[in-house]
């Protein structure tokens, strides 16, 4: 099965005129044409916006859908994206649907961690992970009618699985009768009706787990609540909403949802990745900060938030991404950000640089990346092992991204120190690879620095960057990268002064 791009979108826009042409039965008799610039639908009318819901999933993902009309729409939660082309709509649906933006964010998560997983899993025989690196498997939590993650997951990435569940076995039902079996997706898609006070894992002890979970909790306290809010916003909602009160309400909110959940997360093992997505930026502040205080006292590892993007939309949307304890591997840097939380203050997500920006030259320091290894990295003894482009398989002249594999902190001018004045401590053999969980991984890139009109020729060259891919501690990363840009660095200085002779 061809894989469907989750960021198309991004490059696409719906053609109402065009889909009213090819669907004149069904999405045809709710779009008004006048002969104008763009055709147009009502969306304060549920059968018109669940149908157009529908007419996409069929023209761009060939899913054939019959959308509940009891249940949460995909399309009033921004399925598709509109141009700023298109004012009228823009409001209504933003640049990019949140759920297509928020596959596309694991998407990336998973692209980016998951080599450093299989590297671990080749470096040491004590993973501390259950599951393959090359299984990829999901949990929805709260799947509702529509099923419309795990819909769209496998559809976009064929090999990828889901476990579904939800506490309403009616929306199970209609999501297994209407979506899942007539896409023949019963293979990659899995789903299980649990209790509302069980747990959100439902296969706790199975050793599978699950490479990352994802969830839309309800965003509402009660229905008083509910209408209390929707009585305040500003300008009316530019679609209807509609949907069961176990979809909007859940006692004490998503607040206490999400925390439920990251409370679970610390005693379970077997899930790589915990992700939510959230609706209120008072939310995201709370359980970021619930999350930054238990990452300060070593119950999990690392956190951060993204923001997914909706473009000139009011509709805004956030994604909440944790690991476990255990889970030494970190956020890349493209799903982490700076969120604006309340006060107006600003702070990084994970409180701690996750990636260095190396040393810009003005010489072509380096023909090869595996040339980066020799001065810089084995200075420090024998504790370091590289591996040249695993993580890229393409690279041009000059550049190319090599992974780094730590097992001692033997960079540091204390070890050092300590060789020279006892040399015999350098001959007794350190644990193998295989014995030991590393200190710490990074991933080093060598890549053309871009030159603009406005730069001279001596400011064009290398740039080196180093990426925090595995560990517990940020000083020590940060002290490792220091050190070898310092080398770097050196390095360059002492070939433009070779050259220079």
């Amino acid at each position: 099965m061809v894989m469907t791009d989750p960021r198309m979108y991004r490059s696409k826009t719906p053609d109402f005129r065009s889909l009213a042409a090819k669907y004149p039965q069904t999405f045809g008799t709710f779009v008004k044409d006048d002969g104008g610039y763009e055709a147009k639908i009502d969306f304060q009318d549920a059968e018109a916006v669940r149908c157009l819901a529908e007419t996409l999933l069929v023209e761009d993902f060939g899913i054939r859908a019959r959308l509940s009309d009891r249940n949460l729409c995909p399309m009033v939660r921004a399925l598709v994206v509109f141009a700023q082309l298109m004012p009228s709509v823009t409001d209504a649906f933003g640049v990019l649907g949140n759920r297509l933006a928020y596959i596309a964010l694991i998407h990336e998560l998973l692209s980016s961690t998951l080599p450093t997983l299989h590297l671990l899993h080749h470096h040491t025989s004590q993973s501390p992970f259950p599951f393959s690196a090359s299984r990829i498997s999901g949990l929805d939590i709260g799947t509702g009618a529509s099923a419309i993650y795990p819909i769209l997951g496998v559809r976009c990435f064929p090999t990828w699985s889901f476990v579904a569940t939800d506490i309403d076995g009616e929306s199970l039902d209609y999501a297994r009768t209407h979506l899942v079996s007539p896409n023949k997706m019963e293979d990659g898609i899995t789903l299980i009706g649990v209790d509302g006070n069980n747990a959100f894992v439902p296969w706790k002890t199975n050793e599978s787990g699950a490479t990352f979970t994802m969830c839309n909790p309800p965003f509402y306290t009660s229905r008083e609540e509910m209408d209390e809010l929707a009585g305040k916003k500003k300008a009316p909602a530019n679609a209807v909403c509609q949907g069961t009160p176990r979809e909007m309400i859940t006692k004490g909110g998503e607040v206490a949802f999400v925390r439920r959940m990251i409370e679970e997360s610390l005693s379970i093992e077997n899930v790589l990745w915990w992700t939510c997505m959230l609706g209120r930026l008072s939310s995201v502040a709370l359980l970021g900060q619930d999350l930054k205080e238990k990452a300060k006292e070593g119950k999990m590892g690392s956190w951060g938030v993204k923001e997914l993007q909706t473009g000139g939309g009011r509709t805004k949307r956030w994604v909440l991404i944790w690991a476990g304890r255990a889970n030494g591997l970190r956020i890349p840097d493209v799903s982490v950000e700076e969120v604006e939380w309340s006060k107006r203050k600003r702070e990084n997500a994970d409180e701690k640089e996750m990636f260095c920006t190396a040393y810009e030259s003005g010489r072509l320091a380096f023909q090869q990346p595996d040339d980066l290894d020799t001065p810089p990295l084995r200075t420090g003894g024998e504790s370091a092992e590289t591996y040249q482009d695993i993580f890229k398989t393409s690279m041009t002249a000059g550049t190319g991204t090599i992974e780094v594999i730590l097992k001692q902190e033997s960079w540091t001018r204390k070890v050092r120190r300590a060789r020279l004045h006892a040399p015999h401590l350098s001959e007794n053999s350190p644990p193998t690879a295989h014995d030991i969980l590393p200190l710490l991984m990074a991933r080093i890139s060598v890549n053309e620095r871009t030159t603009s009109s406005q730069q001279s020729a001596s400011e064009t060259g290398l740039v080196v960057k180093v990426t925090w891919t595995y560990g517990f501690d940020a000083v020590r990363f940060e002290s490792f990268a220091m050190f070898l840009l310092a080398a770097v660095q050196r390095s360059v200085n002492d070939s433009g002064n070779d050259q220079e002779q």
